[in-house]
């Protein structure tokens, strides 16, 4: 109990969710880690999921074009009752090809 373990990857790869997970004792279900075992995606990738309190989207080969065709879904886990936040420190959608659609299992909620 108590005991961490830290996770980190390779050059090119990100990684997807916590980095440091604590072994911890519930009732009943004994020791366990505190989070999900976090994974290393490709930078770059496109698509995902993120999870804990931050964490970056982006498209493949940012700055430079990505392929045609591409449908680029990101997840965003988090507890009850969290709100998360999307900040946009750079976008731009090619007119009739491009979208961003947000959704979930509440209404979203905007704010300027």
């Amino acid at each position: 109990m108590g005991d961490k373990i830290r996770y980190s990857c390779e050059s090119g790869f990100v990684l997807e969710g916590h980095s440091i997970l604590t072994c911890i004792v519930s009732a009943g279900s004994g020791a366990q880690w505190d989070f999900p075992s976090p994974f290393c995606r490709a930078e770059g990738a496109c698509g995902g999921t993120l999870r804990g309190t931050a964490g970056s989207i982006t498209s493949p080969g940012y700055p430079a074009e990505y392929d045609n065709n591409l449908d680029c879904t990101w997840s965003i886990l988090s507890e009850p009752g969290d709100t998360i936040a999307l900040v946009f420190n750079d976008f731009l959608l090619e007119d009739k090809y491009d979208f961003l659609e947000i959704s979930g299992t509440e209404a979203p909620s905007i704010w300027n």
